[in-house]
């Protein structure tokens, strides 16, 4: 996070509706906004989440203006006995109604592409306060509404994502660019197959960077992100400060960084199979199908991604990849010599470049003192031979084969760059 004293202009959020104060509906509003306006040069310096509730909803907004002149409200203007934005704005700022015809007309053309006349209880939608611009929602029904008073500007726009980042891209963006002065933009560093401590003890202190970005260390249970921030006048500049930033860490750490920004190890490891020419099948026990969904969630993965087989069973095992029974009961169905017998199995009979498969225990039961829950097998095959990695994962189930998915992906992709770490 760049450090909001450092001139840039502050910005808060508040998000309403009990919905997202349960937590039934996580607050991805927020967070977008926060990143959005960051990048436009504007500090968010708190991310405030109430309830339906009136008193909360003025008292927020209070201790927001005392602080900056920006505040960004999303949630609670719809037309339901919830939604009681719109109206608690109205009596914040001493505004009475009128009927907005532009509001109207959009509510009209809105219904009509959908064959339906508007709604009765939707009609509530025409009447805004009075001392508030209306931001025209062409997504749905519930317009924007942005409140000025003494040099202050408080936005609010609805809860739906959709709508939300589509009135914030079209009414405040054009505002809030020209505030700061400085163009901020961020870059994230993927890294996968090495905990925290290990990547930091493998990089060192990056105090060497202070000048030029701010770094976050952000760990899940599938790797590691390194957000790099940096500041400067115009996009080259600060393009060049991540340039270098990103540099320095490939340097150290590169054989761990699989993907920056938005991008994923799959399509990372769907370009490289486009790049070599080479065809894919996947043999899946324990994920359950989950490595063949990431593959093919990538567009054109039919390219080179030939299939996927789930055999769970022992028999499904022995049927379709030619794992021999006295293999599984020597040695187990979790064990080095059935991944690699699974990945040759499905590379075989696929006719397919490589094969890849996984085999191990999920959990929570199934473990012993020999074979531990999270015990997982993970085999490549391909015209070079088979390699075969062990690990033991110790989270719940999901995670279990999640991290096994990521880890198989990661073991092809070292493969196809001929990498090491």
């Amino acid at each position: 996070m760049l450090n909001p004293d450092a001139g840039l202009p502050g910005a808060e959020i508040i998000s309403i509706g009990n919905e997202v104060l349960s937590g039934l509906i996580q607050d991805g509003n927020s967070r977008f906004l926060g990143e959005r306006l960051l990048s436009l040069g504007v500090a968010v310096q708190r991310a405030t989440v109430v309830g339906d509730d009136a008193e909360s909803i003025t008292q927020a907004l209070d201790e927001a203006l005392k602080r900056v002149d920006w505040v960004v409200i999303t949630g609670g203007l719809g037309t339901t006995h919830d939604d009681i934005t719109k109206p608690v704005l109205a009596g914040y700022f001493h505004s009475g109604y009128r009927h907005d015809a532009a509001v109207a007309a959009g509510l009209e053309q809105f219904y009509k592409d959908r064959g339906r006349a508007v709604p009765e209880a939707v009609l509530g939608q025409c009447e805004v306060p009075e001392t508030a611009a209306v931001l025209i929602n062409e997504k749905g029904t519930a317009p924007g509404l942005l409140f000025e008073k003494d040099g202050k500007r408080v936005a609010a726009l609805p809860g739906v994502p959709l709508e939300m980042r589509h009135l914030f891209e079209k009414y405040l963006v054009p505002m809030l660019a020209p505030l700061a002065g400085l163009r901020v933009s961020h870059r994230i560093l993927h890294t996968t197959g090495v905990t925290e401590a290990g990547l930091w003890e493998k990089v060192g202190p990056p105090g060497t960077l202070k000048d030029v970005v701010t770094v976050a260390s952000l760990p899940s249970h599938l790797g590691v992100r390194i957000r790099l921030s940096a500041a400067g006048a115009s996009d080259t500049e600060v393009n060049e400060k991540l340039n270098a930033a990103e540099a320095w860490f490939r340097q150290r750490a590169g054989g761990w960084i699989y993907a920056t920004d938005t991008d994923t190890l799959e399509n990372t490891v769907g370009r490289l199979l486009i790049e070599k020419k080479l065809t894919l099948a996947v043999a899946e026990s324990c994920t359950g199908g989950l490595i063949g969904h990431r593959i093919t969630g990538v567009p054109g993965s039919s390219e080179y991604f030939l299939e996927g087989a789930v055999t769970y069973s022992n028999a499904a095992k022995a049927a379709r990849l030619g794992v021999p029974v006295e293999m599984l009961k020597r040695f187990g169905a979790v064990s080095e010599e059935t991944a690699r017998t699974m990945a040759e199995g499905i590379r075989r009979s696929a006719a397919a470049n490589i094969g890849l498969a996984v085999t191990g225990i999920a959990g929570p039961g199934g473990g012993s003192g020999e074979k531990p829950v999270g015990l997982t097998f993970i085999a490549l095959a391909d015209a070079a031979g088979t390699v075969c990695e062990r690990f033991i994962f110790h989270q719940d189930r999901r995670r279990n084969k999640e991290r096994a998915a990521q880890a198989a992906l990661d073991l092809l992709r070292l493969r196809l760059t001929d990498g090491g770490r």
